[in-house]
């Protein structure tokens, strides 16, 4: 009976000291290298390199995960054309909703909403009107020099490299191509009733 409340009492002092705690400190470290990391931070001295700097660049030639390595330099523009394909299968829901919101997020500002050059800042004439995608040139455009300009930029347009990744930029490419589709397809018969009226007269 004594020593049942013996243990009892222990317990009890044993619960009391446990609970003892520093604010700064809570808990008990069973696996000290685990809890407290020996990683540097960020912007940090660190005797490990060379450098002495915990913020190291990568490699030289190193793509990140996921990341895309364009092959052509700036200058290969005419290259492109047949270098460069799509190498993507969108389905027409991701074109008109995934590639719309992508081309109005990214180009319509300037290009327009229906690609013909007219879009808001040009509008409000803070930016001169770009080429209409609705129109030769660029209607007949090959895409991979398309991509190209998306890659680096081309006259007033500048490089949207970082803005959009790999498949963004063919999606709104895609976008733009049934942009043009479209049009052409409303000016077929257009041009059919034109011809019908030359005949008749």
């Amino acid at each position: 009976m004594l020593k049942r409340y013996h243990i009892i009492f222990l317990l009890f002092i044993l619960g009391c000291v446990s609970c003892i705690r520093d604010p700064k400190q809570p808990g008990r470290a069973y696996m000290p290298d685990m809890q407290y990391s020996t990683a540097y931070d960020a912007g940090s001295p660190n005797p490990i390199f060379k450098d002495g700097k915990t913020d190291e660049l990568a490699p030289p030639g190193s793509v990140g995960v996921g990341k895309y390595l364009y092959p052509l330099a700036d200058s290969e523009y005419e290259k492109a054309a047949t270098a460069i394909t799509n190498p993507f299968t969108f389905t027409k829901e991701q074109i008109e909703g995934e590639g719309k919101h992508l081309f109005l997020m990214n180009c319509a500002i300037c290009h327009g909403e229906k690609g013909d050059g007219q879009g808001h800042l040009v509008q409000i004439q803070k930016f001169p009107p770009p080429p209409s995608y609705l129109i030769e040139p660029l209607l007949s455009k090959p895409e991979g020099q398309r991509y190209h300009t998306l890659m680096y930029g081309k006259n007033m347009m500048g490089s949207y490299a970082s803005q959009l990744d790999h498949r963004e930029r063919w999606l709104v490419l895609s976008y733009v191509k049934s942009l043009q589709m479209a049009a052409v397809a409303q000016s077929k018969p257009a041009t059919a009733a034109k011809t019908d009226s030359t005949k008749t007269k």
